[in-house]
Formats: C-alpha cells, sequence, structure tokens
C-alpha cells in the first residue's frame, strides 16, 4: 500500500510538471509599446570597516530604469564600468556613514546613484535608478 503511494505522488508530480517543461523557454516577452526598459544588475556587497576590522557588509541589489526610446546596448557595452563607479560609490557612502545604526535616506542614495549612471553613460540614458534589495550582514 505504502509502495502505490509513492508510485501515486511521483505520477502525479510528473503529471502537473508537464506543462512547465512544455513551455518555450527561449521565447523573449513582447514588450508593450512605450513601457520602459530596465537593466539589473548583480549584488553588489560593501565591507563596513571600523578600526582595523569589518564589522558589517552591506548588499544591494540595483535595477536602472531607462529613459524612453533608450536602447539598453548602450549601457550594456559600459556595464563593468558602470557597476566599478557603483561599487567604488557605495563603498565611500556607507564608510561614511559608518557610525549610522539607523535608516538609510535611499531617496539620497538613488539620486547620488543615478549621479554616478549619468557620468559613466550620459545624462540623457537613465530615467531613476531602483533599488530591488538593502540589506546588512553583521561579522
Amino acid at each position: 500500500m505504502h509502495i502505490s503511494r509513492t508510485i501515486l505522488g511521483i505520477l502525479a508530480g510528473i503529471f502537473f510538471s508537464l506543462p512547465a517543461l512544455a513551455a518555450n523557454r527561449d521565447a523573449v516577452p513582447e514588450m508593450v509599446p512605450g513601457a520602459p526598459s530596465y537593466v539589473r544588475f548583480q549584488p553588489i556587497f560593501t565591507p563596513i570597516i571600523e578600526g582595523d576590522r569589518v564589522t558589517r557588509q552591506v548588499g544591494i541589489t540595483l535595477m536602472l530604469q531607462l529613459k524612453k526610446g533608450e536602447e539598453k546596448q548602450g549601457i550594456e557595452e559600459k556595464r563593468l564600468q558602470l557597476n566599478n563607479a557603483f561599487i567604488e560609490n557605495l563603498y565611500a557612502f556607507f564608510q561614511q556613514r559608518v557610525d549610522l545604526k539607523g535608516d538609510i535616506d535611499e531617496a539620497y542614495l538613488k539620486n547620488r546613484l543615478l549621479q554616478v549612471a549619468d557620468s559613466v553613460i550620459g545624462k540623457n540614458a537613465v530615467q531613476e535608478v531602483l533599488i530591488e534589495q538593502l540589506f546588512e550582514e553583521k561579522k
């Protein structure tokens, strides 16, 4: 009896997973006309150094909302430079605020990162820097 329930469970799992296996994973969703384009970045981790040791690590996940009509290709070509500029700026931002244990002014941080993007890519490419995640790990 136990074996038949196990087999029935396996068959049910296969049956319900067939539609997911049949989905075309290569299909690119069609963009809605006039919808903004986005460029997502891998998480950036910044150490917080107090004295002679790392006491915390801050992680942030960013996404750029491009201005209407802006192509992703121009951003992708400068992705490495943009990522390095974000890392450098975030390190300075969090290191200057090492004593602050409270909230971060997200609007100020987003504006600061937008200025970084403008300096690397040009002023007419990025509409907004979106912060998807912001987290802190104590060491």
